[in-house]
């Protein structure tokens, strides 16, 4: 028992070393997000990067898998969607504008039913359900052909802007929190939605962007009238008034498990002034940044790819 309490006195840190270890995280935390906020705003959604599970981003080495669940894309021919269950299905029509995943061959595999067109939300979710994605009802429809390539208010460079940002809010700190915070969402007709739950996924409350502005590091939006919960301010544009806010990236954390506290995935806040919104991130991108930390392992490999990977995203 005497053994047992002197190795416990020894392991316990000194109160020097408890500074040491805190002043060791916040130093590397502003590294993190010195490194993130390098990024190009336009390039947000690249950061949804895993490796070979299909919703990896297009990158220049053979481990990133090249298809993303956020790149946009015009349809050639109208498409037909379903449900999980698959009963019933309805058919976007040609030159309808989409964000989904897609296969090898350039076949969609999935779209988000959130970043439809306002009409096209109608006529999916009154058919369908309450849905965040369909299923493609056809495996060979050629839906991923045509990239969207114009730069609006919902998408640059084939990639949308902003598909599902949640609100932070206490909620945030805990893992899969986004399954019931509210959120927004941009869609292909550049309306601004707020959505009232992470499973509210029908647009019911939503502005259309009027005019944007991105920039590097920043996107501001002119919206046609006040969205409720949503922090704008009222602005003169021309000889009409428009409601402005911007998104800015912010700071980096990382999520804890609800059950027993462990460290869990890490996130980015989205700046609308004192607004805060966040998205969780994917593998490529916290490899990159557990190997800023030095808090979690990352192979030699996967710190080189995801350096490389990040840092070209800037």
């Amino acid at each position: 028992m005497a053994n047992t309490t002197a190795s416990a006195k020894t392991s316990t840190p000194t109160a020097a070393q408890i500074a040491a270890e805190r002043a060791k995280i916040a130093a590397n935390e502003k590294k993190v997000d010195k490194s993130i906020d390098k990024i190009a705003i336009r390039n947000l959604f690249n950061l949804k990067t895993t490796y070979n599970t299909g919703i990896g981003v297009t990158a220049k080495n053979d481990t990133i898998d090249s298809h993303n669940l956020y790149q946009t894309y015009k349809l050639k021919k109208p498409l037909k969607l379903t449900n999980e269950f698959k009963h019933k299905t309805v058919t976007l029509h040609k030159g309808s504008v989409v964000t989904g995943l897609s296969d090898d061959a350039s076949n969609l595999k999935s779209v988000d039913n959130t970043t439809l067109s306002i009409k096209n939300q109608k006529k999916v979710f009154k058919k369908l359900g309450n849905w965040h994605y369909s299923y493609v009802a056809n495996k060979q429809n050629n839906g991923a052909t045509r990239a969207y390539m114009r730069k609006t208010a919902f998408s640059a460079n084939s990639l949308a802007s902003f598909p599902m940002l949640s609100v932070k809010t206490a909620k945030a700190q805990y893992d899969a929190a986004t399954m019931s915070l509210p959120f927004i969402s941009v869609t292909a007709d550049s309306h601004l939605v707020y959505h009232k739950s992470g499973q509210t996924f029908k647009a019911t409350r939503y502005a259309k962007i009027k005019k944007f502005k991105r920039t590097h590091s920043k996107i501001t939006y002119y919206l046609n009238k006040r969205l409720k919960s949503v922090k704008t301010k009222k602005t003169k544009v021309g000889k009409v008034y428009r409601y402005k806010l911007s998104f800015k990236l912010g700071h980096v954390f990382q999520s804890r498990d609800s059950y027993n506290g462990d460290a869990g995935a890490y996130n980015l806040t989205i700046k609308n002034g004192k607004q805060h919104f966040f998205f969780p991130l994917d593998e490529v991108a916290e490899s990159y940044i557990a190997s800023i930390n030095g808090n979690e392992y990352v192979s030699d490999h996967e710190q080189e790819i995801s350096t490389a990977y990040i840092q070209g995203l800037y």
